[in-house]
């Protein structure tokens, strides 16, 4: 095969050498029939392990970047099969290769068939696409300590690249961030935004820069991050250190445990009689804080010489050899820590007190020195009340915390005169999309204009908490399921009305849940753990207000969470038991197909189809919609270009929907045309299908991307139109070229005035700005006859057809033998 490898490359690739050889990383043969990969030596360099003579696609796919692997390793089968049965002529597959987790190089491969003595290969190169120089920077600085967070600037185009552990902790689209100046700002706290970009300004200019600097960041996974800039690293536009210093590196590690550590510390300090001491055990010398009065007014701070034997003196004898030996043991460097409580004289008075300490070098004192506090024991409990209460506080809205709810509610169900309770949720639906669009700021205000809504509304006897970034508790002694029901319907109804911050009115859509002491539980975390389980019902049907938890909730979330393992199992495992089905659009004046709309389907090993709001619902909880979003983009113009090969009407098209991480991926116009160019479709083929819901997370991004597939001449379809608040705004603001009626209107426009009179009065405004109209849910003669003479485009609907599998749609509209 390597003879083969090097005849056919040359062969065909012979007269682009002189062009590829700089960038060319290796070439390679696929035999279809043993469905093997046969590399060139380049392929090694490139993933760092020496590949066998023969690799299968699925063990070769383990190289391919994670985030991405399956979409990759789909486009690779599908341009293997294409080529060897001789559809399409050319293939081109950008991605990524990897050698670590953080460590890629960006290819492009290429690929064509080619007859070699006994039958069809895959021929193909891979080559090495440019980097910039931020991201070649990147590599290098990244390709370090994982547990850190890396930060590469490019100060010229304010932007930047972090590490996966950034993008993840601090909840990044990705790792590449525009407008990083302001970006920053959002995720770290206050006056500390303005002190890094200090930092990167002063380094930049003069090179200067203090190591050890410490930044609070706020996480939405994790709360409080504490992180400490270890270093920077600087090069020029052409990778030279130490001239214009373009782009710099920034390590920081995290020091989140050691400064709560260091709070919880403060806090028992600052809130109790607690005495500090510290010595240097070179010189032998022993210091205590002014405290130590407050347990003797007689007592010296200050002891020099043998101070183990000092203060032995004021301990009582049976304790006194118990303390020496620990002291002496510190001392003498064999011991780091200690930990011993013993008893003290005080005038005429003994006192238990626990001693604590911990030993370090210091280096510039060239000195071993100990450091710790005494506590009065007989004031621990009022120490560990104000610890408690100053770590059970949120610190944005003021409320108790989980753990104080916890501590409550246990309380609560040991009063033997109560025979109800209720703990209730309620948290906002995609609360990140507002910090997204208006900023973390924004979100704070809206927390606490919520937080102010219940409280001012709290029922009598309740108690409100704040125990998740976006989740507040109720606990509601002596509540009954009717209570419940008619306060979470009243707080519903008043969360649907405009929210007034300081920084806006903003809508807001609540999930609300409850369960019921002592039927949903009898012990407080399986009552709260039950709420959340309701709560979770509440965001899966969306149609749902709010509930209170029932036995049937568990078994439903169990059933929800073995069907999002199959689904996941199905993308692991290529896409099994997806399939597109195809519903026909019908020109509403001619009766004829115009085209369709690709729906994705889900059919279990039985043979069901699944419901698809149920696979979506899945999708979206795992996170994996993009992944599957990319196969749907690739196989309905995969399947539109097949049937126009095969005799298809030239100006048949596909509506293909996209979610709204799809519309925000700043590549996705281009990811688009690739897939279009890979299938030799003509742009006028598809239509891309967009929602309202998509639009709101982010209209900017989504309009750029928009108006990039336009000029490419992709026309655009706005769904379910007249369900949402800003419609007619999108079609001032959207390169949109039809708009979708919803199915709602349709279904009462034989009796509702209203109906009619809505589908009518759009479709004529709509045609004065030389825009189409598609009506979806026609399901009898009398609605189309209706719509039709309203003036509507396109009919879609059971009347004309249900969607349909590849092979019934092709039977029954193209007869493709």
């Amino acid at each position: 095969m390597g003879d083969m490898l090097d005849i056919i490359c040359k062969t065909y690739f012979g007269d682009m050498d002189a062009v590829l050889s700089p960038y060319i990383i290796c070439s390679f043969v696929y035999d279809p029939r043993e469905e093997m990969f046969f590399f060139s030596e380049g392929i090694s360099r490139a993933v760092g392990n020496t590949l066998p003579d023969g690799i299968n696609l699925r063990d070769f796919s383990n190289f391919f970047y994670a985030d991405e692997r399956e979409n990759v390793r789909s486009m690779f089968d599908n341009a293997v099969k294409d080529l060897t049965i001789g559809v399409g002529a050319d293939y081109q597959i950008r991605h990524r290769l990897c050698k670590a987790p953080l460590s890629y190089i960006d290819v492009e491969t290429s690929m064509r068939a080619v007859n070699y003595s006994e039958g069809t290969y895959v021929i193909g190169i891979i080559a090495d696409r440019a980097k910039s120089m931020l991201e070649v920077f990147a590599d290098q600085a990244f390709g370090g300590d994982f547990s850190q967070y890396f930060i590469v600037y490019d100060s010229v185009n304010d932007e930047a690249l972090v590490n996966d552990r950034m993008v993840e902790d601090l909840a990044f689209s990705g790792r590449r961030i525009s407008a990083f100046s302001n970006t920053i700002r959002s995720v770290i706290d206050g006056e500390d935004g303005s002190r890094l970009l200090d930092i990167i300004k002063s380094f930049r200019e003069k090179g200067i820069f203090t190591p050890d600097m410490r930044f609070r960041f706020l996480s939405p996974l994790r709360g409080e991050m504490y992180l400490k800039l270890e270093g920077i690293s600087d090069c020029d536009a052409e990778g030279i250190p130490g001239i214009d210093k373009r782009y710099m590196s920034f390590a920081f590690s995290d020091i989140t445990s050691l400064v709560q550590e260091l709070k919880f510390a403060d806090n028992m300090l600052d809130g109790s009689s607690a005495i500090t001491f510290h010595a240097d055990l070179r010189v032998g010398k022993l210091s205590f804080s002014e405290k130590l009065r407050s347990l003797n007014p007689d007592a010296n701070l200050e002891y020099e010489g043998d101070f183990v034997e000092h203060l032995a003196e004021k301990v009582l004898p049976e304790d006194r050899k118990r303390f020496k030996a620990t002291l002496n043991q510190v001392c003498d460097g064999n011991m780091e820590r200690f930990v011993i409580e013993i008893r003290i004289m005080t005038g005429d008075n003994v006192r238990w007190v626990a001693c604590r300490g911990k030993t370090f070098f210091d280096t510039k004192a060239n000195s071993l020195l100990l450091v710790g506090a005494v506590f009065d024991l007989s004031q621990m409990n009022q120490v560990r009340e104000d610890v408690e209460k100053n770590n059970s506080i949120h610190e944005l809205t003021g409320l108790p915390t989980r753990d104080k709810l916890i501590v409550d509610a246990s309380e609560m169900i040991r009063n033997k005169d109560l025979l109800s309770a209720a703990i209730l949720l309620c948290d906002i639906n995609g609360f990140h999309s507002f910090n997204d669009r208006y900023g973390r700021s924004a979100g704070n205000e809206i927390l606490i204009a919520l937080s102010t809504l219940l409280q001012d509304n709290l029922p009598e006897g309740a108690s409100l908490y704040h125990i998740g970034v976006d989740v507040f508790a109720i606990l509601w002694p002596h509540a009954s399921r009717k209570t419940v029901s008619e306060f979470m319907n009243f707080i519903y109804e008043e969360g649907s009305q405009p929210l007034d911050t300081g920084k806006g009115t903003f809508f807001l859509s609540l999930g609300l849940s409850a369960s019921i002491y002592p039927y949903s539980g009898s012990a407080i975390d399986e009552l709260l753990v039950n709420a959340e389980i309701a709560l979770h019902k509440v965001k899966q049907e969306k149609k749902l207000k709010y509930t209170i938890y029932s036995p049937v909730d568990t078994r439903e979330l169990k059933e929800r969470l073995d069907f999002e393992m199959k689904m996941s199992q199905s993308i692991r495992n290529n896409m099994d038991n997806f399939q597109l089905y195809y519903q026909p659009l019908i020109s509403a004046q001619t009766g004829k197909l115009e085209g369709a709309e690709a729906l994705l389907r889900w059919v279990a090993p039985g043979g069901e189809t699944v419901n698809p709001e149920r696979v979506v619902n899945a999708l979206e909880s795992t996170d994996q919609m993009e992944i599957v979003g990319n196969w749907i983009l690739n196989e309905a113009i995969m399947q539109c270009s097949k049937w126009i090969k095969e005799g298809a009407p030239k100006d048949f098209y596909v509506h293909i929907n996209v979610t709204a991480d799809d519309i925000l991926r700043k590549d996705f116009a281009n990811s688009v045309m690739e897939t279009l160019a890979r299938y030799e479709l003509s742009p006028r083929n598809i239509l891309i299908e967009i929602t309202e819901t998509s639009l709101m997370r982010n209209l900017a991004m989504s309009r750029r991307n928009l108006i990039k597939l336009r000029s490419e001449n992709v026309k655009i379809a706005l769904d379910d139109f007249g369900t949402g608040y800003s419609s007619f705004n999108y079609l001032k603001e959207l390169p949109v070229d039809e708009i979708k009626i919803d199915k709602s209107f349709v279904d009462d426009v034989e009796t509702v005035e209203f109906n009619k009179e809505f589908i009518k009065s759009i479709t004529q405004l709509v045609h004065t700005i030389k825009m189409r109209v598609v009506v979806e849910g026609v399901e009898n003669e009398n609605q189309r006859n209706m719509i039709r003479d309203m003036g509507a485009d396109i009919f879609q609907g059971y009347f004309f057809d249900k969607p349909l599998t590849v092979f019934a749609f092709e039977n029954k509209y193209f007869k493709i033998k």
